[in-house]
């Protein structure tokens, strides 16, 4: 079961969600975070497959992004995205009282979501990075544009290439990934600019993660390259942490060859955090 609703954001922004309900009674609550150009939508697999695992979906369009209001891939600064989340977790958390709640994030959406719970994890039971930007390099030219650009213009659109990867057989991802036009390549020098700080930032603090976390990703990522994603998981504090690899994988584990694997490694993990809460609810109440 599908519904949709949408609430308002940092600076009255109004911000689209869709909730993937399963049948019978939900474990736990997920908030899915999408990636730069994507959409809620744009995670379905994730989404149904978590679903059918007997989760609650909770699915957000970024600012600037699928049917959120915004320019597109626009930001005045980072801390938007961050208070969008916290508006939308506070939502959830109204909705499902009862309910654990984990956060999973998506290449720029986790770089978003680990940058959120090193300062708001403490209503969150687990956060989960999938190919986090992290550890995209942009080129010497392309800093050097953003600085000029960001004091010329901050919200001029410019046309990403590549960022369409619509190549896989699956005709899911070939004729449902965009609909209506939800999909975009237009990035402004203000976003760069962010997310290069925000990129930064959470690599010196990766010691301030302590939630539960996991991190997933594949070993033919040319986008987020594994070799700097390893340092940030070794780095984190996190007394819960697990790392699965996938090769022959590329930057969207979860839409790609060997899809299921992906998410049953993540039903799995969820699971154990799960049963390990209720474990120690149990034993608190002298039940076990």
């Amino acid at each position: 079961m599908t519904a949709e609703g949408t609430f308002y954001g940092a600076g009255r922004t109004e911000l689209y969600y869709r909730i993937i309900k399963p049948k019978g009674t939900p474990k736990a609550a997920v908030i899915l975070v999408h990636g730069f150009g994507d959409h809620s939508g744009g995670l379905h697999h994730l989404s149904a497959g978590l679903s059918e695992k007997k989760y609650t979906v909770y699915a957000l369009d970024l600012r600037g992004h699928g049917k959120s209001a915004g320019k597109r891939g626009y930001v005045q600064n980072w801390n938007e995205f961050k208070e969008d989340l916290q508006k939308f977790e506070k939502l959830i958390a109204q909705q499902q009282p009862k309910l654990p709640i984990f956060l999973v994030g998506h290449s720029m959406g986790a770089l978003i979501s680990l940058d959120y719970v090193m300062d708001h994890g403490e209503g969150l039971s687990g956060v989960v990075a999938i190919s986090p930007a992290i550890s995209y390099q942009a080129s010497l030219l392309e800093r050097i544009g953003l600085k000029i650009l960001n004091v010329l213009k901050p919200d001029l659109p410019l046309i990403k290439k590549g960022n369409f990867r619509l190549k896989e057989k699956d005709p899911y991802l070939q004729e449902s990934r965009n609909p209506e036009g939800l999909r975009h390549n237009t990035i402004t020098p203000a976003l760069g600019r962010e997310l290069l700080l925000a990129i930064t930032r959470v690599e010196r603090q990766a010691q301030d993660l302590k939630l539960p976390f996991l991190l997933q990703y594949g070993l033919d990522d040319k986008i987020t390259p594994p070799e700097k994603l390893v340092t940030f998981f070794r780095q984190a504090c996190s007394r819960e942490k697990q790392v699965r690899e996938y090769p022959g994988v590329r930057h969207r584990p979860f839409d790609e060859a060997g899809k299921e694997m992906v998410l049953e490694d993540l039903k799995a993990w969820l699971d154990q955090l799960i049963e390990k809460k209720y474990q120690g609810m149990y034993k608190s109440a002298g039940r076990l």
